[in-house]
């Protein structure tokens, strides 16, 4: 590995910018794809869905993609006029102006770490481990964590090229292999098959129950709008080429995972739920009982999934962080957003996530062990996560009436909805009571992190105030075919 990431004048990274036009509509997919991770997601945190939803582990999935369309809705608006590295952050500065953005780049610090931490690094190595539970102590959970933090690294410090390659061959035959397994489930659960796992026959706590596991189901497709946007600046045509890219993550995604709950929740039966979600790597077990190729190709690529999760959102952190330096916020060193001169990626901000996201992956390791210590932290960052999306939906009606654009649907109507289902899945993670410990002492810390956002917010505005009002207002120029297409 080298050193260039000093900026070379005339070049395509000249002043510290990333490299424009590198990749398209096609490879965002794959990027996006990549954060979805379904095949992790079948392996680790549809067991978090399943340990509150039970039998109804279809309905939340269901649930979670159409709620998520709405959310989603808001970064998709935003994407046809504010192209930038900073992504949700920079939507808030254009909308709500820097001392918004510069909140919301706090929340942004603690959800995008936590979650990258907590699900591939620790999910990764619960996944591994777990296929043999005799290996599972420190000696062999932690070379794991660690290596996938640094294979992540590099894959961001050689370019979003090399990224976006491994991603599309990866994803593509991950997708194959969870698909065929799914339909030969389905096909011997024979009178097993039912539509009752859509409805709450087999989840005694009814709704409230059912929101617990929303948690789950809706931070399954999170981070996929994040990082899509988050590489617009280095995208061809960004405000058509992103909106391609969130529209065809969500159905691709979307369908293969909810066709995934559907055969593994018939296939161990809707009953017996609770020892699923209580099991080590239960959905193994059903590909095995399916067909053993397809038990080995899962193993690999589940592991594959895993890295590819870690990739894309190496990726998309260190593009925020890039961001975060270039606007002088958060007290992030200026060093964090130079580009590396060969390889045009923020190689010094991949360095910086890399370390920030380790050190708490090891911590809660050791605390609850690789499987519980992520799940914890994945419950603990959804309330940033959430808090995010609702600073943007409450900012996207207030951009677009600026920018003369306002549409009732679309800016109002579809933000509301979003704003509601959020607020509504918060408020049932804590009524009529709080979950069981530790996911109580997650819910406590990730609320908690929201009024401390806000008393950073105001420590730094005191220090360096011109920064902050104009913290999150970058945004690359529109190419005049699209300009003069948004004029008419």
């Amino acid at each position: 590995m080298d050193k260039e990431y000093t900026i070379l004048p005339g070049s395509s990274v000249e002043q510290g910018e990333l490299r424009k036009n590198s990749i398209g509509a096609f490879r965002l997919l794959w990027q996006a794809m990549g954060t979805m991770s379904i095949a992790a997601d079948a392996a680790y945190l549809l067991t978090g869905v399943a340990f509150f939803a039970l039998g109804a582990t279809p309905l939340s999935i269901l649930l979670g993609i159409i709620f998520y369309l709405f959310i989603m809705n808001t970064g998709y608006q935003f994407s046809k006029y504010v192209s930038s590295s900073g992504s949700y952050f920079s939507f808030t500065g254009s909308s709500l102006g820097g001392k918004i953005a510069t909140f919301q780049g706090w929340n942004m610090i603690f959800y995008g770490t936590l979650g990258y931490s907590g699900f591939g690094f620790l999910g990764l190595a619960a996944f591994i481990t777990l296929i043999n539970p005799t290996y599972s102590g420190l000696i062999f959970w932690l070379p794991i964590v660690i290596a996938a933090a640094f294979v992540a690294f590099l894959f961001t410090w050689f370019g979003i090229k090399v990224s976006t390659e491994y991603q599309i061959i990866g994803g593509l035959i991950e997708v194959a292999i969870l698909i065929v397994g799914s339909l030969i489930i389905i096909f011997n659960a024979g009178s097993a098959n039912t539509i009752d796992v859509f409805t709450t026959k087999f989840l005694p706590g009814g709704i409230p129950q059912l929101f617990y596991s929303m948690i789950y189901s809706v931070v399954l497709f999170f981070g996929t709008t994040l990082s899509i946007t988050s590489l617009a600046e280095e995208t061809k045509e960004p405000q058509q080429a992103v909106g391609k890219a969130l529209i065809s993550t969500v159905f691709v995604a979307g369908i293969t995972l909810l066709l995934v709950s559907y055969a593994f929740t018939v296939g161990y039966g809707p009953t017996l739920m609770s020892n699923f979600a209580n099991s080590p790597d239960p959905g193994l077990v059903l590909f095995r009982r399916a067909s053993y190729i397809l038990f080995a190709l899962l193993i690999v690529f589940t592991i594959n999934s895993f890295m590819g999760y870690n990739v894309s959102v190496s990726n998309g952190n260190s593009r925020i962080f890039y961001r975060f330096s270039r606007d002088r916020i958060m007290f992030i060193p200026k060093a964090v957003g130079e580009v590396h001169r060969k390889h045009g990626s923020p190689a010094m901000a991949a360095l910086f996530v890399f370390i920030i996201s380790l050190v708490p992956a090891i911590i809660f390791g050791l605390l609850y062990g690789p499987e519980a210590g992520g799940l914890v932290m994945l419950y603990a960052n959804a309330y940033s996560a959430y808090t995010e999306h609702i600073i943007v939906s409450v900012g996207l009606p207030l951009y677009a009436r600026k920018i003369g654009k306002f549409k009732l649907l679309q800016h109002l109507v579809f933000p509301v909805i979003a704003i509601g289902v959020l607020a509504a899945v918060i408020f049932f993670s804590l009524y009529p009571s709080p979950p069981a410990y530790p996911y109580n002492m997650a819910a406590y810390v990730g609320i908690g992190w929201i009024p401390l956002s806000g008393i950073l917010t105001l420590i730094e505005l005191k220090l360096h105030p011109n920064v902050v009002t104009k913290a999150g207002q970058h945004n690359i120029k529109m190419p005049p075919p699209l300009m003069q297409e948004e004029s008419k």
